[in-house]
């Protein structure tokens, strides 16, 4: 390895394996150095000005991870939630990341991802913080999860919102308050409480 891509190894060593082009640049590293390590595979470019680098011990959901350094105000949600959870057997190949209704989508190259735009309270509300391999994630709640897949059951399937709720009703954890009080924010409640009473 060059002295040049020790040096751009080192600033992404520093930073959990992450970088910006202007962190590279004030190292006093080229932008066809970028570019170049960019062709030979060594780096990917997540989003306009921010790479990882490729060789970081990928972990289970490292996908997550990507976007929560390219989006930091987003959140993971409706089958990407419901699958962290265990609560569907669709593994989805895309991820789901809500973001304020309002705020600009961010144009992001890797990993594919899909926004949807969440109305400020519904934004807000059930966001869980968890950790994967050092690395803080914004995640909603189950609870939360599950009532946007009722909300959205019209784009994701319907059998998809009832089988995240069959598996949720399986649980010894299981909050049917907290359960129906998002109900009420996701404004689904009495479609809800009617799947709730079929499968109780």
């Amino acid at each position: 390895m060059n002295k040049r891509d020790e040096k751009i190894y080192k600033i992404f060593s520093t930073r959990n394996g992450f970088a910006r082009t202007r962190d590279i640049l004030a190292a006093g590293i080229h932008r066809r150095d970028i570019r170049r390590m960019r062709d030979e595979g060594q780096i990917i470019r997540i989003k306009r000005g921010f790479y990882r680098l490729t060789e970081i011990p990928l972990v289970s959901n490292q996908g997550f991870i990507d976007l929560t350094y390219a989006v930091p105000k987003g959140v993971i949600c409706l089958l990407s939630a419901l699958s962290y959870y265990e609560l569907t057997t669709f593994n989805p190949s895309t991820i789901s990341m809500a973001i304020c209704r309002g705020s600009r989508e961010p144009k992001i190259e890797y990993p594919p991802v899909e926004f949807y735009h969440f109305s400020k309270k519904q934004f807000e509300a059930g966001i869980n913080e968890i950790k994967i391999n050092g690395h803080k994630i914004r995640i909603y709640c189950p609870e939360k999860t599950i009532c946007d897949c009722f909300r959205y059951r019209n784009k994701l399937g319907l059998d998809i919102a009832k089988e995240g709720l069959s598996e949720y009703l399986k649980r010894k954890d299981r909050n049917l308050e907290r359960l129906l009080e998002y109900a009420e924010i996701c404004r689904i409640k009495p479609l809800l409480e009617t799947w709730l009473n079929a499968m109780i």
